[in-house]
């Protein structure tokens, strides 16, 4: 596991340094100017998403790489090291999307997610899943650059073929000082039956959860400092479903 997780390490710092080689290229070639790419880097002390940790508590390093085309369309690659107990110690997801800026206040966003989960055991269920999702997101309602964003999430077939998982999530983000940022995000998990959120928490009490986080952020050269809370009504009994308060530095490129 500490191979792979070097591997990926390595992997994540040459991606940023192609990416870097690109945008220099691409500022060159007419053939590109419609296209613009992007990326970051980010060390966090635990990599909790959607009400739970992925790494059983411990670190994280991920990465991103993503272009754009001035039309709105854009693909992305996320990477993160991962711990959940399925053979796979990567986490390697492919997107594909549209961004429509209505006016200066108002944006639409459709997006195509392949979740996947290289090198996990074969003799256990499929672990990998396809998203879809839609988002609405309104800008400098309160005050200027705040954020207002709400999204749908579905999956027909989700983690380990559990069927349909529906979420409903929503956030808010507010500049409370000059680079410094607050922000709220509540989510809500509906799975396909009683079963399916069984094999997945461990009680066939529930079909349904609901996360949050609360936290903050620095901008500083590039650089994002980030310190947060998370929490669910996931099964306690689960110890990955604990609580956590996370700080992540994060490098933009």
């Amino acid at each position: 596991m500490q191979k792979l997780k070097n591997k990926l390490v390595c992997g994540l710092w040459l991606v940023m340094a192609i990416s870097s080689v690109h945008a220099e290229n691409v500022e060159e070639s007419s053939v590109f100017k419609d296209f613009s790419t992007s990326g970051t880097v980010s060390f966090l002390t635990d990599y909790y998403s959607r009400g739970y940790s992925q790494t059983e508590g411990d670190p994280a390093i991920q990465g991103t790489l993503r272009i754009d085309h001035d039309s709105g369309l854009y693909a992305q690659i996320f990477a993160s090291n991962s711990e959940l107990d399925i053979g796979s110690s990567i986490e390697l997801d492919y997107y594909l999307g549209y961004d429509y800026l209505v006016n200066d206040h108002f944006k639409l966003n459709i997006q195509y997610g392949d979740i996947n989960y290289p090198g996990s055991d074969k003799s256990l269920t499929d672990a990998d899943y396809e998203e879809y999702s839609i988002a609405a997101t309104g800008m400098s309602l309160l005050t200027e650059d705040d954020a207002l964003n709400f999204t749908f999430y579905y999956s027909p077939e989700y983690f380990f073929n559990t069927g349909k998982m529906l979420r409903y999530e929503a956030s808010y983000n507010y500049p409370i000082a000059k680079n410094w940022n607050t922000y709220a995000q509540v989510g809500y998990n509906k799975f396909s039956s009683h079963d399916a959120y069984d094999v997945l928490w461990a009680t066939d009490q529930e079909d349904s959860y609901y996360d949050y986080k609360v936290g903050g952020n620095y901008n500083y050269n590039d650089f994002i400092f980030d310190l947060y809370y998370v929490d669910s009504n996931i099964n306690k009994d689960l110890t990955y479903a604990d609580d956590a308060v996370i700080f992540s530095i994060t490098k933009e490129f």
